[in-house]
């Protein structure tokens, strides 16, 4: 008998229950999908919480599922805007950069105005003299004095971000 409610209590003990989401706030599910709840709905579209801006997808196509937010990449909406995200959804809003040694490497160009993404720079080693403009949708380069040239049309998939450090 006591065998058979220490092996009970174990399993209750192993199971994953999933709290429920508040009616208001932040809430990540089991997957890690973030939400931010307003009366027991998930937001979508952009909007601002707690002093930072988010975005909800509207539909459940693609990687995310209705009301999630962008987390940790970038996304690209009609008109060619591309709006990049931290890990904990909160859009990006000025330029960031990553440490090479001592070097400081400049990563996404932000626009102050609408805080779009201007230009994804190479962040890799060989590819430091290399971006991405979002404007004209093709790869760029630095020549021999210092101007920035393109390259011939080429798809481009932007890169992970993190900007928790």
């Amino acid at each position: 008998m006591m065998i058979l409610v220490l092996a009970i209590m174990l399993i209750c003990s192993a199971m994953v229950v999933e709290a429920k989401p508040p009616r208001n706030g932040k809430y990540i599910d089991k997957y890690g999908n973030i939400y931010i709840m307003k009366n027991g709905k998930p937001r979508t579209g952009h909007f601002k919480y707690k002093g930072k801006w988010y975005y909800g997808h509207k539909s459940g196509n693609g990687p995310y599922w209705k009301g999630s937010c962008t987390a940790g990449e970038m996304r690209v909406e009609r008109g060619n805007k591309w709006y990049a995200y931290n890990l904990d959804g909160s859009m990006i809003r000025k330029d960031t950069y990553v440490h090479r040694g001592r070097r400081r490497i400049k990563q996404l160009d932000i626009r102050s105005k609408d805080h779009t993404v201007r230009y994804v720079y190479g962040t890799a080693r060989g590819s430091i003299g290399s971006r991405y403009s979002t404007r004209e949708g093709r790869m760029q380069y630095l020549d021999d004095n210092g101007r920035w040239r393109s390259y011939e049309s080429m798809p481009y998939y932007p890169p992970y971000v993190d900007n928790q450090r």
